[in-house]
């Protein structure tokens, strides 16, 4: 396996680490505090051209996955928020119309999400389910014209603030698996309600809220892939998003440590810094082997995408140990700055609030541990 990538890809990737570091990083802890995105985010990174870096051919720059790993890495670190929004933007959301759209729909969707003219969103959590899509109430009935929608998603990254929608609704709900469609739907139409934002335990700054769709007419032009393939196309997105939240715990266990490694140094105990007790400097070398363990996973599952092969176990694995790390080592940043770790005068509370996300979205861990028995398993 070889991780590396060309030099001028690597210096691209270290301009994008730069450019997140001066310009995103610098606003985290105040659009926390206010519970708001920055818009100015949205130009930063279109001009840097993240939202280039996810597609090829008309939409994209076909970066290689370990590039764009490496930049979903920087944005996570230097802030989580930021990074879930516009991940769920141009990934979750966009991903389903490249890979399944037809080019017209790319064109009248993807198009918009890429200039950011439009924000996404990916409508698949229902107030009771989550990752189980052939659960899902929400249903589109065949009409005339087209489609008639109506039903409730619950804790969508960007529902507060998006213009556009991907939708999962059953569409034969005697089908099971096969009973589930992708749907287009522009949430500006007639009958599609929206919550106000949720007040969150962290990741404060990216919107997350519900929708509600009430006898919404959609049209056959509205229908992306196959009617019936919905369930299939949401799991292959989930697959993506999984690469994505290794990457996403990877940035946040940098910044827990970077903090945590400066703190150590700059504070003093019994007449010299922290990091010269063996109970702090062996914790912080624990961290740092925990965050390069992840890394080698992450990198061989984004290689592995590269390379075209299956990737499913290992990105559960990955996103699991990747997401349940930052948790252990954000909280051992906290601990490390003592009772400043739980004031707002440091990041590492935020760090340890953001990361707890980690092992939920995307697949709890708990489903990827079932993912990952079952192929162990698998006859």
């Amino acid at each position: 396996m070889d991780f590396s990538i060309t030099k001028d890809d690597e210096a691209a990737a270290a301009a994008f680490d730069r450019f997140c570091q001066d310009k995103i990083a610098p606003r985290a802890a105040k659009a926390d505090a206010a519970s708001t995105f920055p818009k100015e985010t949205w130009g930063d990174l279109k001009e840097i051209g993240f939202f280039q870096s996810f597609y090829e051919g008309d939409y994209g720059l076909g970066l290689p996955w370990v590039q764009r790993c490496m930049m979903e890495e920087s944005l996570a670190k230097a802030c989580a928020s930021t990074f879930l929004t516009a991940c769920a933007h141009i990934g979750l959301c966009g991903a389903p119309v490249f890979y399944f759209g037809t080019p017209e729909q790319k064109q009248r969707w993807l198009r918009p999400l890429v200039d950011v003219e439009q924000i996404g969103c990916f409508g698949l959590t229902e107030p009771g389910c989550g990752t189980d899509a052939a659960a899902i109430k929400t249903r589109a009935k065949k009409s005339e014209k087209g489609w008639v929608l109506s039903g409730e998603k619950a804790l969508i990254t960007n529902a507060p603030i998006a213009d556009f929608a991907v939708v999962f609704a059953v569409t034969d709900p005697e089908a099971g698996y096969g009973g589930v469609t992708m749907f287009g739907v522009d949430l500006k139409k007639p009958g599609v309600t929206r919550s106000a934002p949720y007040p969150k335990m962290g990741l404060r700054a990216s919107p997350t809220g519900g929708l509600t769709f009430e006898e919404v007419a959609l049209s056959d032009d509205d229908v992306i892939g196959e009617v019936g393939q919905g369930f299939i196309h949401a799991m292959q997105t989930l697959e993506l998003g999984r690469i994505g939240m290794c990457h996403f715990g990877l940035g946040i266990a940098e910044a827990a440590y970077d903090c945590a490694r400066k703190y150590a140094g700059e504070r003093t105990a019994f007449g010299r810094p922290i990091a010269r007790l063996q109970a702090v400097h062996f914790k912080i070398a624990d961290m740092k082997i925990e965050i390069d363990a992840a890394r080698m996973m992450a990198r061989r599952v984004a290689w592995m995408k590269s390379k075209g092969e299956m990737v499913g176990p290992m990105a559960s694995i990955a996103k699991a140990y990747a997401t349940e790390m930052a948790v252990r080592v954000a909280d051992a940043a906290v601990q490390i700055h003592g009772g400043w770790g739980y004031t707002t005068d440091f990041p590492a509370e935020r760090y340890l609030r953001d990361a707890r996300l980690g092992p939920i979205g995307e697949g709890t861990s708990e489903i990827q541990r079932e993912l990952i028995a079952r192929d162990l398993f698998a006859e």
